[in-house]
């Protein structure tokens, strides 16, 4: 009695995460982790219970396409029909397969410490370190997930919707709203996505017709994405000229260095002074990863565990705005990091594991001075890495191309 008493009190006290903003944010803080991604898209889309979540294998999802039943996880009362797999599911399973290469008969979300599945209260942990890194506060683990569904995600004609995220719609307008509202969210995602990895690369010029004919939408979101992007630096938008892709001339590329320096250094100094044991642990899991990726020439695997090995350090901080600035500068010298580290006519650049290591040795010796240098001298060389590069292909192209400049 006490148990189930003690059950509704804290279902009571647990809230949902609050809009759209909260999750992207949080998809956007584990976008690189597969396994948490994947937990937290198949809990918001289809609220089952951590009981049946975590008991998935990869059989149980592959082969299916958006809106097919998920079997393994039957029939749900509240929706009285059978539990479909959603469209940011489908998307995060597909690279999960991609990125692990699991066999069929593997738990989706498999313990560190063996073969078999993840426990409840592990899961509801990892949940809540999100909640924590995302600045969110009431919020309890796998519980604030399946009340996020229940609040948001479960659509039963007959229930009346909450309008913490669609406030000032029409009741009858409700489910067009989300639909629009997903398909610019994936247009703004997947330009930025293209331009961040150089698929378009900088000074490229995008037209509005072929990208809503290549991605199957309306050149409405298409708009408004770019739209997006141009507020946030990413492209240029001129009367009769167009759409280009921004490029950063080198002063631009050093102002951003010396501003990533004055955030990033005071970020990692606070975190050095009490590292926790679980952060020192998935830093050295990605060290490794990066090292796999530099052995193999791996260029995007390399930016990825690169990217996530910092980011990683940041996000202890709990301070979501600094994240977004740090993130949104990274944002803007990635294509560069992309191009240049492809150009084969060129040496790897000095930047390294090496670095990351002794970043790591300075977290154990809680030195935050022996952390900072080696961050610094980390963000620098790989800058001056990538400035050389184009200064020698701004020198060639003007050879080739009798451009003066």
């Amino acid at each position: 009695m006490k148990n189930k008493t003690g059950a509704k009190i804290r279902q009571s006290q647990t809230n949902p995460i609050p809009d759209l903003q909260a999750i992207n944010r949080i998809r956007s803080l584990i976008r690189f982790r597969n396994r948490d991604l994947l937990l937290f898209d198949l809990a918001l889309e289809t609220g089952s219970p951590a009981s049946q979540l975590l008991q998935l294998k990869v059989c149980d999802l592959q082969g299916l396409n958006v809106g097919d039943e998920v079997a393994a996880l039957g029939i749900k009362p509240e929706r009285n029909g059978p539990t479909t797999i959603g469209p940011k599911t489908h998307e995060t399973f597909q690279r999960y397969l991609e990125e692990l290469n699991p066999d069929t008969e593997d738990f989706l979300f498999k313990s560190r410490k063996g073969n078999g599945p993840l426990s409840i209260s592990s899961a509801s942990r990892i949940a809540s370190r999100w909640f924590e890194e995302a600045g969110l506060e009431k919020m309890s683990g796998l519980l604030s997930l399946r009340k996020t569904w229940a609040d948001y995600y479960n659509i039963p004609p007959t229930k009346q919707k909450k309008a913490t995220f669609f406030e000032k719609t029409e009741p009858g307008c409700a489910l067009e709203f989300i639909k629009n509202t997903t398909v610019q969210e994936k247009a703004y995602n997947a330009l930025e996505h293209a331009i961040i990895t150089a698929r378009f690369k900088p000074g490229e010029k995008l037209v509005t017709e072929k990208l809503a004919r290549q991605m199957g939408i309306s050149r409405i979101p298409i708009r408004e994405a770019l739209g997006r992007l141009e507020a946030r630096n990413f492209i240029t938008v001129q009367p009769k000229k167009g759409v280009t892709v921004n490029e950063l001339s080198e002063k631009n590329f050093r102002e951003i260095l010396k501003i990533r320096l004055m955030l990033e250094l005071p970020a990692a100094r606070e975190v050095a002074i009490a590292p926790k044991e679980g952060m020192l642990h998935l830093l050295e899991n990605l060290t490794e990863l990066y090292s796999k990726a530099h052995r193999e020439h791996d260029v995007a695997g390399l930016l990825r565990a690169n990217q996530e090995f910092h980011f990683t350090i940041y996000r202890e901080t709990r301070m979501p705005i600094l994240m977004s600035m740090i993130e949104n500068l990274y944002k803007q010298v990635s294509p560069y990091y992309h191009v240049m580290f492809r150009q084969t006519l060129f040496k790897d650049p000095k930047t390294g594991p090496d670095y990351h290591k002794k970043m790591i040795d300075g977290m154990k010796n809680q030195n935050p001075n022996e952390v900072c240098h080696w961050l610094e001298t980390d963000l620098t060389q790989s800058a001056e890495f990538v400035i050389g590069v184009m200064r020698s292909i701004q020198i060639e192209g003007g050879k080739n191309n009798g451009d003066p400049g």
